[in-house]
């Protein structure tokens, strides 16, 4: 595996943890955190990114495809 496919291969799982990392307070037996507005406000906006995050690499991948010839 090459360095530039490593390295997006090591984003794109950390997007996906962040995006089940995101909502870890609503589970049960979870511990309340010290701020939960802030702590709201954080998952959403850690989802919003991983998300983005994903979609836009998936973009790219296949825009790629569509470049490549047959």
């Amino acid at each position: 595996m090459s360095e530039p496919a490593r390295k997006q291969s090591l984003r794109r799982g950390a997007a996906v943890l962040l995006i089940s990392r995101s909502g870890a307070t609503t589970r049960p037996g979870s511990v309340e955190p010290a701020l939960p507005g802030v702590s709201d406000a954080v998952g959403v906006a850690l989802f919003g990114v991983a998300v983005t995050y994903l979609v836009a690499s998936v973009g790219r991948r296949v825009a790629a495809a569509a470049d490549a010839p047959l």
